[in-house]
């Protein structure tokens, strides 16, 4: 057992209300570890390895805890899925768009969603949604939904920014979100899933060049900047 979880036992036993159950705010906190023990474990070992017990135990949570908010280890792992996709692109949604011209601001917020795009913890997430998709088809749609409301929706906002300013024309907003994610996030995973092996200049190399052939589609034509936009 982690060390993590022999201290938060040791915290737990003394924030209790009355008649001895948990404070709300300490079953919250019980349950914020219960899902970062399964991510871990989940990652680290796949859904067919790991057990609720042992998910409980990492926890320093009882395993009745455990089945009083889920059903069984699959909607646990839902639920450590969609856990994890906040966590590693959560950051879209509150990104500050820069003064720096648009090449340069994208290409800085590029660099970023494609660290997170191919964390560790995301790519053994993402195998094992492939791999189990078959049984838990509700991971599709949650990873469907989250990346549009977490990652594509935070890219529009960007986006709409660089436009507001006249740097570019969107004809679809969403649309070029993402194919944005997809020269840069999606084409990232696919090279991180079979291994490719790239120095950081190469990186970020076709990291820029991925910017830059985006661009090429959505400026406006002649170089100028859009009419109408200041």
């Amino acid at each position: 057992m982690s060390l993590e979880g022999n201290e938060s036992k040791k915290s737990a036993r003394f924030l209790r209300g009355p008649g001895g159950r948990p404070t709300r705010a300490e079953a919250e906190r019980r349950h914020l570890r219960l899902l970062a023990a399964a991510t871990r474990l989940f990652t680290a070992k796949g859904l067919a390895g790991i057990s609720i017990d042992a998910i409980a135990e990492e926890a320093g949570v009882a395993k009745r805890f455990v089945y009083a908010r889920y059903r069984d280890k699959g909607e646990l792992f839902v639920a450590a899925v969609k856990r994890l996709i906040e966590e590693r692109v959560g950051f879209v949604m509150t990104y500050q768009v820069s003064e720096a011209p648009v090449e340069a601001g994208l290409l800085a917020f590029a660099e970023k969603l494609e660290r997170a795009a191919v964390h560790p913890d995301a790519m053994a997430m993402h195998r094992i949604i492939v791999t189990e998709l078959h049984r838990f088809p509700a991971l599709g749609r949650l990873f469907t939904e989250k990346t549009r409301q977490n990652v594509l929706g935070g890219i529009v906002r960007i986006l709409q920014t660089y436009e507001a300013r006249g740097e570019i024309k969107l004809d679809d907003p969403f649309m070029s979100a993402e194919l944005f994610f997809m020269l840069i996030g999606g084409s990232a995973q696919r090279r991180a899933l079979i291994r490719f092996k790239q120095t950081a200049a190469q990186r970020r190399h076709r990291t820029f060049a991925a910017v830059r052939l985006f661009l090429d589609g959505v400026r406006p034509r002649g170089g100028g900047r859009v009419v109408g936009s200041e």
